[in-house]
């Protein structure tokens, strides 16, 4: 019946592709390390390497410690794992979705990581991931599919042979001849290679399949990809994986619409081009030009953290906004990668200033579900590239002052214009900056001083004392400046990271964080010349 049955399939697929022509074009390599390989239909093999196109009916192919990651031409992202074969059997998109296109991927043996682009958000059922014993469907998701063949007598399995497919978001199911099960997100479905087991979900996910790389981007100061890194095996170090547009299917995938701003203007073409209006939870330009600063802060495990989650320098950065124009996701290689999955926004709101005859708005967001569901995936510089997953997460952004006018800037800035909720180490978000006074000196921070009431109306209050001297704008932008204070039960410490807003830097944006020797806060606020 399983001869059958893969014989059935194959002549289906066969025919729906019109015979596979190495011609069509079906993605492209965005990086290939390692032994990664591409073997045509004529039994040609080629290197692959970043920018090569691959083609319907080729299969690619990754050696121990090779990978590959492929953007298709519906902008599915597709992460070839080490010592896999990935056949791309059928792969038919003309830039309309009228059902006519069409995804096919044979696994042969391995893993991949599957984030589906616009086949498999409009027309789910024209994607199609197979086995030699199963196949895999979609409902707009990111997953990763693995078929395990058995192995020689005398070496150890990784796990059972057979199909599995850990659902990261979306959902997909797993049917063979004898049934099919439903995956939902952070459950993995198995299908067994024995003739006649049932699809059956697992009680917990394989150890093979437990350490689930992200898929960032590695950029360099000019924002060029760069060869990703690739843990050794065994090391424990989660892989890194160059691609950019991953935020893009997860949008999609979590049910965002591809609202997208950008740090500069045109976005993609992929994307929908959007102005830089006033978002909730994220700073914006009137006029549509221009840089968003941005800064943020959370408490995880009773640490509070902050800083800033724009580089004004790398032009792919780029800023996702759910439906109701809410952060959902940040791409910031060398300050910030946030995700916010499928958390709420607990509360949103905005102030603007007047700066040279432009209406500058300061937007504020609050996200988060508390500590039952987190959701949340935070990566900055205190992770250490393994992330985590705050209870709420605050942002605060607004227009970016250009570079040029920041080395000038002197004036006392304390007319409050926005604050939002300040997070603590327990309890919802609430309490605002009560007070607050910065002082520029011709380029230079030379003064900073809070006051603060959070949520548990408690007070604090804080300054920088080593400003005194003169900290450059920059190193106050990307570096921060050391607070001291007083908290509820004593002496507090802590951080600020902040920048100038406005063209002509009538405003300025800052985050802080503040820890006393058992509480902790963090809050963003704007204040105007």
């Amino acid at each position: 019946m399983k001869a059958i049955h893969a014989t059935c399939i194959g002549a289906l697929l066969l025919a729906l592709a019109g015979g596979a022509q190495a011609s069509i074009d079906a993605g492209q390599v965005q990086f290939a390390i390692g032994d990664s390989r591409a073997l045509g239909a004529a039994g040609t093999e080629r290197a692959l390497s970043k920018g090569d196109t691959v083609f319907e009916g080729e299969t690619v192919i990754t050696g121990k410690n090779a990978a590959v990651q492929l953007r298709m031409v519906d902008k599915a992202i597709i992460a070839v794992r080490p010592n896999s074969r990935l056949k791309i059997d059928l792969y038919r998109f003309d830039g309309k979705r009228d059902d006519s296109e069409r995804a096919v991927l044979h696994l042969i043996k391995g893993a991949i990581r599957s984030i589906t682009g616009l086949i498999g958000h409009t027309n789910k059922q024209n994607y199609k991931i197979k086995t030699e014993t199963a196949n895999i469907g979609i409902r707009g998701t990111d997953h990763e599919p693995a078929y395990l063949l058995p192995v020689a007598a005398g070496n150890a399995a990784a796990g059972a042979p057979g199909t599995y497919d850990k659902v990261n978001t979306g959902g997909t199911y797993i049917a063979t001849p004898w049934g099919r099960v439903d995956v939902s997100p952070n459950q993995v479905g198995f299908a067994s290679s024995k003739p006649g087991a049932i699809p059956v979900l697992l009680q917990g996910v394989p150890g093979f399949m437990r350490s689930t790389p992200p898929m960032g981007r590695d950029a360099d100061a000019s924002g060029e990809d760069q060869p990703s890194r690739v843990a050794a095996p065994g090391s424990g170090r989660p892989e890194t994986f160059a691609v950019q547009p991953w935020y893009y299917g997860l949008a999609l995938a979590n049910g965002y619409a591809p609202h997208v701003v950008t740090t500069q203007l045109p976005v993609d073409s992929f994307e929908s081009a959007v102005d830089m209006v006033a978002t909730s939870g994220l700073g914006s330009a009137s006029s549509g030009t221009g840089n968003v600063a941005g800064v943020y802060g959370d408490v995880t495990a009773g640490v509070a953290r902050n800083g800033i989650f724009v580089a004004a320098a790398n032009p792919a950065q780029k800023f996702f906004a759910d439906t109701a124009r809410n952060l959902a996701a940040t791409d910031s290689t060398s300050k910030l990668i946030y995700m916010r999955g499928t958390v709420p926004t607990v509360a949103s709101g905005s102030g603007s200033f007047a700066d040279s005859g432009t209406t500058v708005a300061v937007n504020w967001g609050i996200y988060g579900t508390g500590a039952a569901v987190k959701g949340h995936t935070i990566k900055d510089a205190y992770t250490g590239g393994n992330g985590r997953q705050p209870d709420y997460m605050q942002v605060m952004g607004a227009l970016e002052t250009p570079a040029a006018v920041v080395g000038g800037l002197s004036g006392t800035y304390s007319g409050m214009v926005a604050s939002s909720p300040i997070i603590a180490e327990s309890g919802a978000p609430g309490g605002s900056v009560t007070s607050a006074t910065i002082v520029l000196a011709s380029g230079n921070l030379t003064q900073y001083q809070i006051g603060v009431t959070d949520g548990l109306a408690r007070t604090w209050s804080a300054s920088c004392s080593g400003c005194a001297a003169g900290v450059p704008l920059s190193a106050f932008k990307t570096s921060g400046v050391a607070l001291s204070g007083a908290g509820p039960t004593g002496a507090a410490i802590g951080q600020a990271n902040g920048q100038p807003v406005g063209p002509t830097g009538q405003g300025v944006i800052s985050s802080f964080a503040l820890q006393d020797a058992s509480a902790a806060i963090t809050g963003s606020f704007a204040v105007k010349q």
